[in-house]
């Protein structure tokens, strides 16, 4: 679909939804959503189709269910739905406040607004039942508040929501903040099962009594079948920095969510600092890598940046022509040509893992009196993949540069692929694939 015809799509749910919304207009709504569905081609069955499972769209969950899917014999027809169709008819219901504060969504307060949007989204379903077949409804993070009560009315109707959770790549420090915020939110899963990354996130989801153990299947990231498809390829003379998020890995998002005094019961909380970030982080990298830019002229540096994230870094620098930024898509798929991955705190180092590259991370803040382990990604790796100071990041940058690379040979500990995505084993995508397949047809 063309970028016009999405943004007019989009357009069109913001403005028709909300009369559709206040006139209880089922059958309109019913009939608007199933034009909004975007059939994906490449990963349905070309035949007759058993099964159609509806996808709330999420960029990194669609590429986990694409990787699975290496053949389309299985009898699925896959569809995705604009997250922002079931966000409006949520904002619709709850006022601004109440959308943006899952605190406050969680709240006595707010349990009429739940009420009332899981009552409403109850009767769409079985609105939409009646005029069309769904099998299952597929979502990404437990944590959209659109979908908590969504997953609710699926249950009373009995169609099945699987959660495909794809946001547990946490530091220590993460995992803490999200233990303390599950049970003090006394959070509940109540779709019909869960599939994770790791065997970490599946034993958070059971501790914290978010979910039954039978209700949680450890399928790995199968997004990461890309990465380990450049094994194989002898990468260019290119760099690629994965730039830093300022907050990543820090416990910062969860106070700013929910507030100091949420975290007041939590132990780690008394050490928390809000000015600590690791922009210095960024700024000495870009240091380094401009020096090396100068020396090496041949060599070809990106700089990956989210989209939104320090979008006038450039401007700020003077730095050479061979050092190009790269603001929209995917990360993975600049480790092709990769021979040195540049990152701190995210899965794009676990890729550059699976892809077999040469990793180096910055470590210059170990003497910091604010840092910790607990702020940390834990990959096990060797000391040749940390620079211990400007210097050394320099000369082991230069060193794996010179280095010959052998397709046939592993460069990195697999310890972190496992931990993190279970997936050191490269078969995630299968595992993802039976999972759909299994569970469809135990419940249809």
């Amino acid at each position: 679909m063309s970028t016009f015809l999405f943004n007019l799509k989009i357009k069109t749910f913001k403005i028709f939804i909300p009369f559709l919304v206040k006139l209880k207009a089922f059958n309109i709504l019913s009939f608007l959503f199933i034009l909004s569905l975007s059939k994906l081609k490449s990963i349905s069955t070309k035949k007759k189709s058993k099964f159609k499972i509806i996808i709330l769209s999420k960029s990194g969950g669609i590429d986990d269910i694409t990787e699975s899917k290496a053949k389309s014999k299985d009898g699925i027809e896959y569809l995705a739905c604009p997250r922002i169709f079931l966000t409006t008819i949520f904002i619709t219901i709850f006022d601004d406040n109440e959308y943006h504060s899952t605190k406050k969504f969680y709240s006595k307060k707010t349990k009429l607004k739940r009420e009332e949007y899981k009552n409403f989204i109850t009767k769409f379903l079985e609105n939409l039942k009646i005029n069309y077949k769904i099998s299952a409804f597929v979502g990404f993070n437990f944590e959209f508040k659109e979908e908590i009560e969504f997953a609710t009315a699926c249950k009373k109707l009995k169609i099945p929501f699987l959660l495909l959770y794809k946001e547990s790549v946490l530091t220590h420090i993460e995992e803490k903040y999200l233990r303390h915020s599950i049970k003090k939110l006394n959070a509940k899963f109540n779709g019909y099962k869960i599939a994770v990354y790791s065997e970490y996130a599946k034993k958070i989801f059971v501790e914290t009594k978010f979910a039954a153990k039978k209700n949680i299947e450890v399928i790995g990231c199968s997004r990461l079948k890309k990465s380990f498809s450049f094994r194989k390829k002898t990468p260019k003379q290119q760099i690629i920095y994965y730039v830093i998020e300022p907050k990543r890995g820090l416990p910062y998002p969860f106070v700013k969510h929910y507030g100091h005094d949420f975290f007041r019961d939590l132990k780690d909380h008394r050490y928390y600092d809000a000015n600590f970030n690791w922009n210095f982080l960024n700024l000495k990298i870009l240091k380094i890598l401009s020096k090396f830019a100068l020396k090496n002229p041949d060599v070809q540096i990106i700089v990956k940046i989210k989209t939104g994230q320090l979008l006038n870094m450039k401007k700020n620098l003077d730095l050479p022509n061979n050092i190009q930024f790269k603001y929209f898509g995917v990360g993975h798929k600049l480790l092709e040509n990769s021979k040195v991955v540049i990152a701190w705190n995210t899965t794009a180092i676990l890729e550059g893992i699976a892809a077999n590259r040469f990793i180096l991370l910055p470590f210059f803040h170990v003497k910091d009196k604010n840092y910790s382990k607990k702020n940390e990604l834990e990959l096990s790796l060797r000391k040749e993949n940390y620079g211990y100071s400007e210097n050394d990041f320099y000369k082991k940058l230069n060193f794996f540069m010179e280095k010959e690379y052998n397709k046939n040979k592993i460069y990195n500990n697999q310890h972190s692929l496992k931990f993190h995505l279970h997936n050191s084993d490269n078969k995630a995508s299968l595992r993802l694939n039976k999972f759909f397949v299994n569970n469809l047809k135990t419940i249809n």
